[in-house]
Parts: structure tokens; sequence; C-alpha cells
């Protein structure tokens, strides 16, 4: 009994960790950041081009895979061959850094000056109902005595 779990987990094990399933996903992995050189207009990848260069490029993706060549050697060649505009997403060092950082620190700066134009435009409004309230009573109290005065001297 011992003997047959120990087999059943091993199976579970190479069927999930598989090399050939890893191989797939680095393979997935490489079409995703890839645009069909075909397609660059359109900024369409190689996973999702029907096109026949991106059929080529698949292949050539698949063969340099089984060559034993890595990831970042592969996208590199591709840069090499048709520059930076290959990539479908721009590479996270140097100037193209700024893509990555400057949207959430805009989506993160504009949020701070909305709060914080509400929050003045709030106390702004509160300050303002204080003012006329003390107006209204100062008001009042003015035309009490006005009033009295002009009774007075009628």
């Amino acid at each position: 009994m011992r003997y047959i779990r120990q087999v059943m987990v091993l199976v579970v094990i190479l069927i999930f960790f598989s090399p050939g399933q890893a191989k797939a996903a680095l393979y997935d992995e490489i079409q995703e950041s890839l645009i069909c050189p075909a397609c660059l207009d359109e900024r369409m990848t190689v996973a999702a081009c029907q096109d026949g260069t991106a059929e080529k490029a698949r292949q050539d993706i698949q063969k340099r895979l089984s060559s034993g060549q890595t990831k970042d050697e592969i996208i590199q060649a591709y840069v090499a061959e048709y520059g930076e505009i290959i990539l479908a997403f721009p590479q996270k060092s140097g100037f193209n850094l700024l893509a990555w950082v400057l949207p959430p620190v805009a989506l993160l700066g504009g949020t701070f000056l909305v709060y914080y134009a509400i929050n003045k435009w709030v106390k702004n409004s509160q300050k303002r109902k204080s003012r006329k309230k003390k107006q209204q009573i100062l008001d009042s109290v003015d035309e009490d005595r006005i009033h009295e005065e002009m009774l007075k001297y009628l």
C-alpha cells in the first residue's frame, strides 16, 4: 500500500512538474513578449497573430528553445534583428523605465491632488458657513441696537 502511494505521488509530480510543461510555458511567454514582425503597426503579439510570418516566428522560437537558448537570448536576438519595436512591453531599464514608473506615479499624484482640493474646498465651505453665522448674529444684535436708538429719537 505504501509503495502504491509513493508511485502515485511520483506520477503526480512528473505530470505537474514535467520539463515539457515548463518549456511550453516559456514558449507561450516568449510569444506574448514579442510583436509579430508583419503586424508591427497593429502591435499584435506573435501568440495572437495568425499570419504566416507569425507562424515562422513561432517555429523559430520553438527551434531556438530546442537548441537550448534562454528566453532572454531569444528576445535579444529578435531585438537585434528588428529593434526594440518588436517588444510587446518596453524594457524595464533606462528611459523606458518611465513607461513603467510614470503611470502609477501620475495616478497617485492625481489622487493626492484631488484629495487635497476636495479637503480644501470642504474646509473653506465650513469657514464661510461659520462667518455667515457670526455675521448673522452680529447683524441681529446691531439691528436691535439700531432699533432701540431709533425709538429714542422718534
